[in-house]
């Protein structure tokens, strides 16, 4: 059996303080690994501490691991984004503020002409999803105008449909009972 690792009196002292702050952290993930660390600080074994949290005990050992030997910022932190964007969030609408103006001209802008000059400006292939998923980030929505009304009929239906009034002598159409 491994030997249990132990904090020395610093990384107690900065658990201990990370964890009377940790509600202040956004990240849900980052408030768990706090915790987790707590509990080891306070003497809690991994079965123990997985039970409470959540995690499984080899959890809870890497964890720990990553705090020793790389310190808080390895524990705390969102390192992965959602997602591996080529830009940022102000770069894209930057980039689509070109389109904006064609689209308010009048001009039909496609996924396949955004895609070509996403291409051209980041450098590396992507996928149409790619776009899309850009498009719905921006609040794009797709709009394409139909020729015609799809419940409209043919003339001739219409001519065949209007009918004509016969004259019936009476002047109104309520009858009397």
């Amino acid at each position: 059996m491994a030997a249990r690792i132990e904090f020395t009196k610093e990384q107690r002292r900065e658990i201990r303080l990370k964890y009377s702050k940790a509600r202040k952290l956004k990240d849900i993930k980052s408030y768990r690994h706090v915790v987790v660390l707590n509990m080891r600080r306070l003497g809690k074994t991994n079965a123990e501490i997985g039970e409470a949290t959540g995690y499984n005990p080899q959890r809870v050992t890497e964890i720990v691991s990553d705090y020793v030997n790389k310190g808080m910022e390895s524990v705390i932190g969102n390192k992965y984004t959602s997602h591996n964007r080529r830009m940022s969030y102000e770069e894209e609408g930057a980039f689509l503020e070109g389109f904006r103006e064609e689209a308010e001209k009048g001009l039909l802008t496609s996924v396949t002409t955004i895609l070509k000059r996403y291409e051209e400006k980041t450098g590396k292939e992507s996928n149409t999803t790619t776009i899309y998923n850009l498009l719905a980030r921006h609040g794009w929505r797709k709009l394409q105008p139909r020729p015609i009304h799809p419940e409209v009929s043919s003339e001739e239906e219409q001519e065949r449909s209007k009918k004509t009034l016969k004259p019936s002598g009476r002047k109104s159409c309520w009858i009397n009972i």
